[in-house]
């Protein structure tokens, strides 16, 4: 009986010693499986995607004229044969000064010809190309690009110039918080107290303006064709002056600042 009882004794701490020499071998593995997710997630790169702007990529094809409050203006010439390396603009607004036929190149390959029609306007969103003038022609475009992400905000009707003097500021694209305005005064035109948003001005026929403030204070300016400004904006009537008709593009900025 007593053998018995000791053999019995033996089988049970050989199946212990087996099992605890199993658990031991489990738990042996499972650092080591740790290590090596460890290893694989160490090495995997974070890649940024940094396109430079188009001054720091063509520098010769692109100047800035202006830069405050936000917003830049840049004036683009492009020869016949000028390309310029891939870059990027964030949302800006277009004026063609001279056009031509141009080849827009996207990040991802595709390709796109585009005729720019000399005095068309147009308002783009963010975005990343390359350009070459295919054309015969120089093509000289302004580019108003607007580094502002807050919320676009709607202009006042009761204020906006394009609704209180409508003969004198024409509406040519509205969106992304962006308006492109013309603007046109024969001498002798005046328009009636009325705002702007922050705005972006390039003059394209000269003229002399006067300007009157709703405090009654009143200023005069002299608009020399090729001429930039950005200013805040605010209420003011205008008055021609001059001999010659004023023209001028301006590009008004309805975003609050970042």
């Amino acid at each position: 009986m007593k053998k018995k009882n000791r053999n019995q004794v033996l089988l049970t701490l050989a199946i212990l010693v087996t099992l605890v020499a199993c658990n031991s071998g489990d738990k042996k593995e499972e650092p080591a499986a740790t290590t090596d997710t460890a290893k694989t997630e160490a090495v995997q790169p974070i890649v940024e995607d940094v396109t430079p702007d188009a001054i720091k990529a063509a520098p010769d094809l692109y100047k800035v004229l202006n830069d405050t409050m936000g917003i830049r203006i840049v004036e683009a010439t492009y020869k016949p044969g000028d390309s310029s390396a891939l870059h990027s603009h964030p949302d800006y607004a277009l004026y063609a000064v001279s056009g031509g036929m141009a080849t827009f190149y996207g990040k991802d390959g595709t390709k796109m010809e585009n005729e720019m029609k000399t005095g068309m306007t147009n308002i783009r969103p963010a975005e990343i190309h390359a350009v070459k003038n295919t054309g015969k022609t120089t093509i000289k475009v302004i580019l108003v690009e607007v580094n502002r992400h807050g919320q676009a905000t709607a202009q006042d009707a009761a204020t906006d110039a394009t609704k209180v003097a409508p003969a004198l500021y024409k509406l040519k694209n509205d969106t992304l918080g962006l308006r492109v305005i013309d603007i046109n005064y024969k001498p002798g035109q005046s328009s009636a107290m009325h705002s702007h948003g922050d705005q972006a001005l390039y003059v394209i026929e000269p003229g002399k303006g006067e300007f009157t403030g709703k405090d009654g204070k009143k200023m005069v300016m002299e608009f020399k064709k090729g001429m930039t400004m950005i200013v805040p904006g605010g209420p003011h009537s205008v008055k021609n002056i001059g001999t010659t008709t004023l023209k001028a593009i301006l590009v008004e900025i309805n975003r609050a600042m970042n």
